[in-house]
């Protein structure tokens, strides 16, 4: 959990630095690779105890990290304008309500496709 809550700190932390100066989709995506790079061995080592490191194993769990990365950060973007046009939400509340619906979109996936020894 304390990889997951780093990254997650880390990735908000850019997007409020960030937002207001390069704009809402400039500052999630580099919140979101930022958030990532933190995150992949955490999660594989200490929140999915996934101690399978052959070459193998791990090319292929970074492919498929990067595919739903790739998936959620769409689907943050989509998220976060949605809720900014949409309903007015201000950009941290879109932020954070999107992040609540990517957190267990990624937990689940990941879970279940990509740390599954």
């Amino acid at each position: 959990m304390r990889f997951g809550a780093s990254a997650w700190v880390v990735d908000f932390a850019i997007f409020i630095a960030l937002y207001s100066v390069i704009g809402i989709v400039g500052a999630q995506t580099l919140a979101r690779i930022t958030g990532a790079l933190v995150s992949f061995a955490g999660h594989k080592v200490f929140v999915f105890d996934d101690r399978q490191f052959s070459q193998g194993t791990v090319w292929r769990q970074a492919f498929q990290y990067l595919l739903l990365w790739l998936i959620s950060y769409a689907i943050s973007i989509g998220c976060i304008l949605l809720f900014i046009d949409l309903f007015m939400l201000h950009p941290i509340v879109s932020k954070l309500i999107t992040e609540v619906i990517i957190i267990f979109i990624n937990f689940v996936t990941m879970r279940r496709f990509i740390f599954t020894s």
